[in-house]
């Protein structure tokens, strides 16, 4: 088993989100910034506001989100330099991901803790289209399709990786 990253006490930490489409990660991610002092960047809502038209299956949507996120990730780095929290809410689907923003966070002096909502799939899809259903601001229309397809790309995050796992 990989060796656990936990934030050392006066540290500020950065929270990691993981779980199907409509598992509730952003749910999640408002109660942590309300249970204690953080910020929370939802890349959902800043594509929303950046890009109103562009769909998240859109051929440049990977490209365009990837920029946001270090955008984002600017801003969250001065955050947790004030010695606050940061939430990142955007889903860490897959180990590289991970991988990649829990060295990020290291490398801004921060812990990292990885937040796994789990959800089965049918209760995924439902959540989905009920979101779609409302016209939720702040999150994209999944299909019952999309839902599907993301669920059959999501890596379920695993004790090797080194981080510490929260349900």
């Amino acid at each position: 088993m990989g060796e656990r990253r936990r934030s050392a006490p006066g540290h500020s930490t950065v929270h990691l989100l993981c779980g199907l489409p409509g598992a509730g990660k952003t749910t999640v991610a408002r109660q942590l910034e309300a249970g204690r002092p953080a910020v929370r960047f939802s890349l959902d809502e800043w594509m929303l506001r950046l890009y109103p038209d562009l769909h998240f299956a859109s051929g440049n949507y990977g490209e365009l989100a990837e920029t946001c996120k270090l955008l984002i990730w600017d801003t969250a780095r001065q955050v947790l330099q004030g010695g606050t929290d940061v939430v990142l809410d955007w889903n860490q689907w897959s180990r590289e991901r991970r991988a990649a923003w829990a060295a990020r966070a290291e490398a801004a002096g921060a812990g990292v803790v990885l937040h796994y909502v789990r959800t089965p799939l049918q209760i995924s899809i439902e959540r989905a289209a009920s979101r779609a259903a409302r016209d939720e601001a702040g999150s994209h229309r999944l299909e019952e399709a999309d839902v599907r397809h993301l669920a059959g790309i999501f890596e379920e995050p695993e004790p090797s990786e080194g981080l510490w796992i929260l349900p």
